[in-house]
């Protein structure tokens, strides 16, 4: 019964909100070059084992989260409308609590809606491969999801990003990380 009510009420919804708009030109001409190209740096983060705690040194308290390495990453791609994308991304990624350095090699297709004037929410999904450069000799699948928010006009935004490699080092669990960083789109 409260389901074919809900069916009722939302049926119903659809007929009173109608209105009349007039088209309004197109503020940003179609882009010619359907391109863009990206830059992002982040920050993998630790969870800080002493969370919460009064350092005796310093009298303050202790960060939830540690800084645990670098990531830099470049990519090319087209889009449409700077809404959707697809593209080819490489990448250097260095775990300091893991002593691992990994190039990733992935795809990633991103949907970016305009949610103000000049700012985007952007969120992109990878998959490909990652690689270990630091003598290991280990490779596995590379996944990545990340979120994050853009401004239009300069390109640049911030995200945050979880992302795991499909390998182990020294225990049977994958290795991932969660990141916050910054990127730069070309477009």
């Amino acid at each position: 019964m409260k389901q074919l009510f809900l069916f009722f009420v939302l049926f119903i919804s659809q007929f009173g909100f109608a209105q009349d708009e007039k088209p309004e030109p197109r503020k940003y001409p179609e882009d010619p070059k359907p391109i863009y190209k990206k830059i992002e740096l982040s920050v993998p983060l630790k969870v800080n084992q002493y969370a919460g705690e009064i350092n005796p040194y310093t009298g303050e308290k202790e960060f939830w989260f540690l800084p645990d390495g670098i990531t830099l990453r470049a990519g090319i791609g087209g889009h449409l409308d700077k809404w959707i994308g697809v593209g080819m991304n490489i990448g250097l990624d260095w775990k300091g609590s893991r002593c691992l350095v990994v190039a990733p090699i992935f795809g990633s297709v991103r949907l970016s809606p305009r949610i103000a004037e000049d700012i985007r929410i952007t969120s992109e999904v990878g998959y490909g491969r990652a690689l270990s450069i630091s003598g290991d000799r280990l490779s596995g699948n590379f996944k990545k999801i990340s979120l994050g928010i853009e401004d239009e006009k300069s390109g640049g935004g911030l995200y945050i990003e979880l992302c795991q490699y499909g390998f182990s080092k020294n225990s049977p669990e994958r290795i991932g990380s969660v990141s916050i960083g910054i990127n730069c789109f070309l477009f």
